[in-house]
């Protein structure tokens, strides 16, 4: 079923208190959709755990769906704020360690919450104007492209763009496989060697008759 949200649809916090209790009914839905999935979890469930009674969440939320957008976004932030850490933290890293480090903190994040973001991926619908998903694929193509250029050893210009499209898809989806699979945690390091051996093939400079692919959009 598709979501049932209009933009704008939810009430704005102003004042402190009413913040405060936005983010704790934000933890509870994230807690309950992580614990009980999308589908079986209840708003009566979220308002229990945050604390509070089933109208003062409507007040914010008007149903469960604005609460899963809500979080995503908030997943957007705190996974953009991951990759940026853990590239600042493996930058004197020979160049395998730092991209097996920065790929292992992006599916160590997935796997420690995979129902919530499961949930993500079957209920929010791809094309959604809901979820500013231009904003973060610009961030996190900046951030790549950062790290790129930091490395004196990896190729630049055209060869290096064509690159970051083909590694953000294939982390992309191995990370939505991998919250889909419960085996997904106990092969970690199989997964990270395959996808670490993907990204350096994708690195490596095209031979110079070579023409680079140009990404579809």
């Amino acid at each position: 079923m598709p979501l049932q949200l209009a933009p704008g649809q939810r009430r704005k916090p102003k004042q402190l208190r009413s913040r405060l209790m936005v983010e704790t009914i934000l933890e509870a839905a994230r807690q309950i959709f992580a614990e009980h999935g999308f589908e079986a979890a209840t708003t009566n469930q979220i308002a229990e755990r945050a604390g509070i009674s089933i109208g003062s969440l409507y007040q914010y939320f008007p149903n469960k769906d604005s609460l899963i957008l809500e979080i995503q976004r908030m997943h957007h932030d705190e996974l953009l704020a991951l990759i940026r850490s853990a590239m600042d933290k493996s930058g004197k890293l020979p160049l395998r360690e730092a991209v097996r480090s920065i790929i292992g903190a992006n599916l160590d994040m997935h796997l420690s919450e995979a129902r919530l973001h499961g949930a993500f991926e079957e209920w929010i619908p791809a094309q959604t104007q809901l979820v500013d998903r231009e904003r973060f694929q610009q961030e996190m193509v900046g951030l790549i492209n950062g790290f790129l250029d930091s490395r004196p050893e990896l190729p630049k210009g055209q060869a290096a763009k064509s690159a970051v499209f083909v590694i953000m898809n294939l982390v992309k989806s191995v990370m939505h496989a991998a919250v889909s699979d419960a085996k997904a945690a106990e092969n970690r390091e199989q997964i990270l060697d395959h996808v670490v051996d993907g990204i350096l093939a994708c690195l490596q400079p095209l031979p110079e008759n070579a023409t680079p692919p140009r990404p579809h959009h």
